[in-house]
């Protein structure tokens, strides 16, 4: 979260010891070696400045590369989370009919169809080059991505339930997920108006908003595979919870080696 206000950080840092060496160099005017050296300082603070520079545009850019990435690897995760429940209810079903089961793979396709990788190192390289225009275009991006994934996904839980009764399953209880529905155009406009102020914020919530994503959907896919798959109880909260797991999905307690046979199926 310190990289977006990395540059400002900076900044002052660089002015304080600036101001300090010139008012340094003028108290000293009349000793030439202390003016000298003094103007030294500054050529070697402007050397530091151009140096910390890079450092700020490349810890950025890596930054960047990890928000990509995560996102990547986390739509990449859904798509083949969806396919699968799909493809099994599919397998399974006890009736004919199975018009639910196909809105699923419909909705996995879409997903497949409109999310693919965003290129995490091309972007993350083209920052250091152009870096207001390329960091404005990846978070308007991850923004928008994150919008578009949150419909396409309450779309298909809210089709699991009727896809669950078909496969001859009982009804999974799908927990609510949080929305992050930001306009991402409205962003880069009240980035524009504060002259980046606007940015710290903005870039606070794309860590924020994916990680709530993130958090809701591990809740989402133990209530899914605890509905398909044997459960047991845990010996610490009692809750029902997936066979041969090491950790509670409830309660985070370590299970034991005891808890291979189920409890109900």
């Amino acid at each position: 979260m310190i990289v977006p206000i990395l540059p400002l950080l900076v900044t002052i840092a660089v002015l304080a010891v600036l101001v300090g060496l010139v008012i340094s160099s003028l108290a000293n005017i009349q000793q030439l070696g202390t003016a000298v050296s003094g103007f030294a300082a500054i050529f070697v603070l402007y050397l530091f400045t151009i140096f910390a520079l890079y450092a700020v545009l490349l810890l950025g850019a890596l930054a960047f590369y990890y928000l990509i990435d995560r996102r990547n690897r986390h739509f990449k995760r859904q798509q083949l989370l969806f396919s699968a429940i799909s493809t099994y209810l599919l397998a399974i079903k006890s009736s004919t009919s199975h018009e639910q089961i196909a809105r699923l793979m419909e909705f996995s396709e879409d997903l497949a169809f409109e999310e693919g990788d965003r290129p995490a190192g091309l972007w993350a390289i083209t920052s250091l080059f152009a870096t207001p225009i390329v960091v404005l275009m990846v978070a308007y991006n991850l923004t928008q991505d994150l919008r578009k994934h949150e419909e396409l996904q309450l779309a298909f839980q809210q089709t699991l339930p009727l896809a669950f009764e078909e496969a001859g399953l009982p009804r999974p209880t799908i927990p609510s997920n949080r929305s992050h529905n930001r306009d991402p155009m409205l962003c880069v406009v009240l980035t524009a108006i504060t002259a980046g102020i606007f940015w710290v914020y903005w870039f606070y919530t794309l860590l924020s908003d994916y990680n709530e994503h993130f958090n809701d959907q591990a809740v989402f896919e133990d209530r899914i595979l605890a509905s398909i798959k044997p459960v047991v109880t845990c010996a610490s909260c009692a809750g029902s919870i997936p066979q041969n797991v090491k950790f509670c999905p409830l309660c985070g307690a370590a299970q034991s080696s005891g808890n291979e046979m189920p409890t109900s199926a």
